[in-house]
């Protein structure tokens, strides 16, 4: 909504503020005192906002300055008009009115009348000591001194100069792309080989174990041949290691590298000192343990670097399913040892290594839901059962029971050796499965760059060479105003209807185009305005409106009885006697208690009392006048309010009332509940009842004395 004037916008945008706050407080039933402060801030603001704009106009010599102004003013009178209007009506017809109008003038203020004047001063500006205007006369200026084939070429090296810019871009972001995958390529290939180190050594620690507790018997062959595999997996790390350290530039990986060197050399010191048979298996378990989790420790570190986050998932899945398998093996090094211990099943139960195992099924249950929150679906159903958490604690519990907690001459160490071993080979497929498909699907990822990087370079070349040829061919002049209106018209088109055309450069053709786009652009501004926003606005404030009262309506209703509650009750109270004091109207008031109620609700239940609550209502509702109010205002206690009724027509319908609830046979199941209700009767008078509560208090008195005299009758207050 600019018309190009600070100060004039300031005061639009203003004006457009107080405005939206009336329409809220329309909506919103904002209080008299509200509505006051709002319609002042808009005088205010529109006065000042109209001395702006007449003092602008007289500078200028405006020639419809004085219309402007008589319609200034003819709007500061209709404000307290409409004010009035709000306050002292309770139609929405009259809220919608007033928006209407509102609405409506600040499209013709801003969009029609403002926009005759700014046109105005813009022109006047044109020739002023601005930088447009320094630019303006630089342009022109060019247009004559510098040659058309010059124009031409700068305007043809500019493009090209900014599809290179672009280009070199697009390449440096398919580059950053390719080295990213490359690093996930290198990232792949270390925590496959961190994965089969590990596996080998979790392996030689089980036989180890095994082969410590048989006093160095069994196992002997087995355990051989499985350090030669752990020494071929050391080996074959490190030169990995090596090979990449040199390429790799990515701070946190050659971290990894440069720690994960000291850790082999130290994992190479341990495994030769294990040949001294003074070492305990405790301290051969510590000693496996902390080296494996080191190395699973550092590989679940190089997540953390920056990639793309699938690839980041697949990583942290594959580490998850290798700390599960590292967990799992040292659960069963430690339920070796403690089958091995030959221990009663209550000394079992309460040693350290029995709490141990199931501390470490606990940190198995997390790493499976890492796994499951990290990997993609393909991968989970790869791992199946074996990362379903209620079946791996399922597998464990029975391991335990079926090979530590049986008899001492059943327990087996070398049956709950192998059962957890066959799981732990389980895991391992799963875990070279995921690995070699992040591999694979890595490869594809890095072949694709590749492609793109080439087919981007052959698009790219081609749209220089095209632009290049097709530049050079331009010979034709570019007129600077034809530019101009031709940009304005793409703006139009895409919907931007603020680009102001302020000045025509002569009365020929192109002045005429200047004129006719600048009508098109008003026209169509606000008939967008109108359509986009005033309707729009006007259709979201119904339907809030409609969704407000469908509220209100619920909620003056009891859920029970579909009766006006209590609360809802008391406005209509109050406002009927304000309709009586005003008109000298007859007002009459019922309060309806149902006697025993009490008794009903022992013998029937609450089901059974809701049952006769809603029934009596029913029964009331029909016994009385279409213009009479029935309200559920307690528990059994009701209200009937009669407009235009005196006392004597009220205690015949009370009588009748009366009558039918003592007739009324409530269904309940196999019963009939039978009722009667005690009536007490009020006329209102304005000199024993000031307001709604002593009106009530004067008719609960008649109720009262309706239930002292016995019930199951009428009783009038007496006037």
């Amino acid at each position: 909504m600019s018309v190009g004037i600070d100060e004039i916008d300031t005061d639009h945008k203003q004006i457009l503020s107080i405005i939206a706050s009336i329409i809220e407080a329309i909506d919103t039933n904002a209080n008299a005192d509200t509505m006051e402060q709002h319609f002042a801030d808009l005088t205010a603001c529109s006065t000042a906002h109209f001395k702006h704009e007449e003092a602008l106009m007289e500078t200028m010599a405006f020639d419809d300055f004085v219309e402007h102004k008589k319609g200034h003013q003819t709007f500061l009178k209709q404000l307290p008009e409409l004010k009035n209007k709000l306050l002292h009506s309770n139609d929405t017809d009259a809220a919608e009115q007033v928006s209407q109008f509102l609405y409506d003038w600040v499209i013709e203020h801003i969009f029609i009348s403002d926009m005759d004047y700014v046109h105005a001063f813009h022109n006047e500006t044109k020739h002023s000591v601005s930088l447009k205007a320094i630019f303006q006369r630089t342009s022109e200026w060019l247009s004559h001194r510098v040659s058309i084939s010059t124009r031409v070429l700068i305007t043809s090296l500019l493009p090209i100069l900014g599809m290179l810019l672009l280009s070199f871009i697009a390449i440096k972001d398919n580059y950053q792309q390719y080295k990213n995958m490359q690093l996930l390529d290198n990232l792949t290939q270390i925590v496959q080989q961190v994965n089969s180190l590990t596996h080998n050594l979790q392996v030689e620690r089980g036989l180890l174990s095994s082969y410590m507790s048989s006093d160095y018997k069994r196992f002997s062959k087995a355990l051989t041949t499985q350090q030669h595999k752990s020494n071929d997996a050391i080996y074959t790390f490190t030169t990995l290691l090596n090979s990449r350290q040199a390429l790799l530039t990515e701070p946190m990986l050659i971290e990894f590298i440069n720690s994960t060197k000291i850790d082999i050399a130290e994992l190479i010191i341990f495994r030769s000192g294990l040949n001294n048979t003074d070492i305990s298996s405790e301290q051969m378990l510590t000693g496996y343990n902390e080296i494996i989790g080191k190395l699973l420790s550092r590989v679940n570190r190089l997540s953390h670097i920056k990639m793309d986050a699938e690839f980041a998932n697949n990583i942290t899945a594959i580490n998850a399913i290798v700390g599960l398998k590292e967990i799992l093996g040292q659960q069963r090094e430690i339920g070796t040892l403690l089958i091995d211990d030959d221990l009663s099943k209550h000394e079992l139960m309460h040693s350290e290594r029995y709490k141990h195992i199931y501390m470490q099924l606990g940190m198995q249950l997390n790493a499976i839901f890492i796994f499951n929150y990290s990997a993609t679906p393909e991968q989970l159903q790869a791992c199946g059962q074996l990362c379903n958490i209620a079946k791996q604690k399922a597998f464990i519990s029975n391991a335990i029971e079926d090979f530590m907690l049986k008899p001492e001459i059943e327990q087996n160490s070398q049956f709950w050796f192998i059962q957890l071993t066959n799981r732990i080979d389980d895991i391992e497929i799963v875990a070279d499965k995921i690995i070699n498909d992040l591999d694979v699907k890595t490869q594809l990822k890095l072949e694709k760059l590749e492609s793109r990087f080439y087919l981007v370079l052959i698009i790219i070349s081609t749209i220089v060479i095209f632009n290049t040829l097709l530049f050079t061919i331009l010979y034709h002049s570019v007129i600077t105003p034809i530019r101009r209106i031709t940009h304005a018209l793409k703006q139009v088109t895409l919907g931007h209807y603020n680009q102001q055309m302020n000045a025509s450069t002569s009365s020929d053709e192109i002045g005429a185009m200047y004129e006719a786009y600048e009508t098109l652009r008003r026209k169509l501004l606000q008939a967008d305005m109108s359509k986009n926003i005033i309707k729009r606005q006007q259709q979201s404030l119904l339907d809030r409106r409609k969704e407000r009262d469908k509220y209100r309506e619920l909620a003056s209703r009891d859920t029970l009885t579909g009766a006006l509650n209590r609360r809802k009750f008391n406005l209509v109270l109050k406002q009927e006697i304000g309709f009586a004091k005003q008109d000298k109207q007859k007002l009459s008031l019922l309060l309806l208690d149902i006697d025993h109620f009490k008794n009903i609700n022992d013998s029937y239940g609450h089901a059974g009392g809701d049952q006769v609550l809603r029934d009596f209502y029913d029964a009331c509702f029909s016994s009385v006048k279409a213009s009479d109010i029935v309200a559920r205002i307690g528990g059994e206690e009701f209200a009937i309010l009669m407009p235009e009724t005196n006392s004597t027509q009220a205690h015949v319908i009370a009588e009748r009332l009366r009558h039918n609830i003592s007739n009324l046979q409530v269904p309940y199941g196999q019963d009939t509940i039978r009722l009667t209700v005690s009536i007490g009767l009020a006329q209102w008078h304005e000199y024993n009842s000031f307001n709604v509560e002593e009106f009530i208090s004067h008719t609960d008195k008649a109720l009262y004395q309706a239930k002292h005299d016995g019930r199951n009758c009428v009783v009038a207050a007496s006037e």
